[in-house]
């Protein structure tokens, strides 16, 4: 009959419409969602994976990502590790379209970090924002302020020994990209 063809014209119409409706709620829930989400809550859901970090002039990083802290990261690398800071990345490769919420958990803040650092006397390279990655500073960090840190700068193949110092640099800790630590020489 001529009506029924109407009548399912009609409610495939309707039904089209609720799944645009639906469609449309949804995408907008996701961008609602998305709002409260920061890049630390996706890169803590990227643990384990390896990821490639830009940081512009200062170079480029490449590491399985073990720890994410309060504005900074941690990758392992074939070398020993790569302590990162987020507000000098320029762009992360590797991560996929998952984030995870906060879980609650106190979250240690960049200068936390470099006080552990220093603590365990561990020789660093230190990569400044705006700098190239050429220009490095070697060394260890003898003490961190609230807002800066000390690096009493050393001949990379040489041990921390006063009479090896050959300046001490304060750095404030803003222009700090990035640290990296030493296993079997440095890259």
């Amino acid at each position: 009959m001529r009506w029924d063809a109407l009548f399912r014209d009609m409610e495939a119409q309707l039904a089209a419409a609720a799944g645009l409706a639906a469609e449309s709620e949804i995408s907008d829930r996701v961008r609602m969602e998305l709002r409260g989400i920061s890049l630390q809550d996706r890169l803590r859901s990227q643990n384990g994976k390896e990821l490639l970090l830009d940081l512009g002039t200062a170079g480029v990083l490449r590491g399985i990502l073990r720890h994410v802290g309060e504005g900074w990261v941690v990758l392992e690398q074939d070398r020993g590790a790569a302590l990162a800071v987020l507000s000098h990345v320029v762009a992360i490769r590797g991560m996929d379209r998952f984030a995870s919420r906060p879980a609650g958990q106190v979250r240690l803040g960049v200068t936390s970090a470099l006080r552990s650092i220093a603590r365990d006397r561990s020789a660093v390279l230190i990569r400044s924002a705006g700098a190239a990655a050429e220009s490095a500073l070697h060394g260890t960090i003898d003490r961190v302020g609230s807002d800066f840190l000390e690096l009493a700068v050393v001949p990379s193949d040489q041990p921390r020994r006063s009479t090896n110092v050959t300046g001490v640099y304060v750095l404030p800790t803003a222009t700090v990209a990035a640290l990296l630590s030493q296993q079997n020489g440095w890259p």
